[in-house]
């Protein structure tokens, strides 16, 4: 069963760099906010870029949970509001816009309301319906892992509840695919829609992908944003099933060199995360659940990490019992040549590959992930 990653945790590959060049104009933007469950935290206004994370403003709340933050915007792109790494919001913002919003301090992610941005009202917009989708469909996946992990369950009762479960399942997947499809032509020249298409198969919806392309260069021809989306765009059809997966060559948490040709001769699963992405750490349950069934069948796992703190890393790989030795990482972030080279904007994601290399499978999770090995080690 399928998730990926929820847009309220929107990456950043997509969102090329933004300039700051306009030094007469340092505060030609504002956002002012209340939070409620406030006690004085620090609050901070970045920019989401192919370059990394760049602090435009930190202040703190005041004893009225009120703040205010302001910036040099010079045009229209992707912003974070973060309290921590795990609570913060993501907007799309213009220049000039003052806006205003509210939400609980605890959880701003999911509690917040804007006003003056209209593009992060249609952001939110996808959010909220991507949430309620893929919480419906993690619902169908905990009652799958359940059964799975009941060791009474014999196989073919597993077989029999995963055909029950994928029926709706699949549905589900479906009426958002539908939704979100609906959603970027209704808004096809949105920055919205930009985040919202990496929802979306291109083997499956490249006509929408070609339309919202050609949206966006006709508004917004100057944009980093609509740039990088273009140049990604044209390049997604590289990394295709039936092609040879690329040659990754990266350290191990201990610093040494460890290729993906060296586990050639067995079918490997290529999987991309980070000790910071929650989606991934949510998802790593089904990736070791797969690994303590099939490994003894010639199956293995290549985790490539896109972490920028090799502690971090490694914490993550201990606490989430990610418990193979192929675990690799050049602490790049999104600015890993790995990103360009596999061609993917979003984690968690994968591609399995079979004895000699070729690519069989692309973004498989949960229960997907296992019925495409169920049938490979039939």
């Amino acid at each position: 069963m399928k998730f990926k990653k929820i847009m309220l945790a929107l990456p950043i590959i997509l969102l090329a760099g933004c300039s700051n060049t306009n030094p007469e104009s340092a505060t030609n933007f504002e956002l002012t906010g209340k939070l409620e469950n406030s006690h004085g935290e620090t609050i901070y206004l970045q920019q989401l870029s192919a370059t990394g994370v760049k602090d435009m403003d930190t202040v703190t709340v005041d004893d009225k949970g009120e703040f205010k933050v302001t910036a040099n915007i010079t045009e229209t792109g992707f912003y974070r509001l973060k309290i921590t790494d795990r609570n913060f919001v993501t907007f799309i913002f213009s220049p000039k816009e003052k806006a205003s919003m509210t939400g609980d301090a605890t959880n701003i992610g999911v509690s917040y309301t804007i006003q003056g941005s209209e593009e992060s009202k249609l952001f939110w917009e996808v959010n909220k319906a991507s949430l309620s989708n893929y919480g419906k469909r993690d619902s169908l996946q905990k009652v799958f892992q359940a059964f799975v992990n009941d060791a009474k369950m014999d196989s073919v009762r597993i077989d029999s509840m995963s055909n029950a479960l994928e029926k709706p399942y699949t549905a589900l997947v479906e009426q958002h695919n539908q939704y979100l499809k609906k959603f970027i032509e209704t808004h096809i020249s949105s920055f919205a829609s930009l985040a919202a298409i990496q929802q979306l198969p291109q083997d499956q919806f490249g006509d929408v992908y070609k339309k919202l392309d050609a949206a966006l260069i006709k508004k917004y021809p100057n944009s980093s944003y609509t740039k990088s989306f273009h140049e990604s765009f044209g390049q997604q059809n590289e990394i295709n099933i039936g092609s040879m997966a690329p040659e990754i060559n990266m350290n191990t948490p201990d610093g040494k060199p460890l290729a993906l040709s060296s586990l050639k001769g067995k079918v490997v699963l290529i999987d991309f995360w980070a000790s910071w992405c929650g989606p991934c750490r949510a998802e790593n349950p089904n990736v070791v659940a797969a690994y303590n069934k099939y490994v003894g069948k010639g199956f293995d796992i290549y985790s490539v990490s896109l972490d920028r703190e090799l502690e971090k890393w490694k914490q993550a790989i201990l606490k989430d019992n990610l418990v193979w030795k192929n675990h690799v990482s050049d602490l790049k972030f999104w600015q890993s040549p790995v990103v360009k080279l596999y061609n993917f904007n979003s984690i968690p994601t994968n591609v399995l590959i079979d004895k000699k290399g070729k690519i069989i499978a692309k973004n498989l999770r949960g229960a997907e992930l296992e019925k495409k090995l169920a049938e490979i080690f039939k």
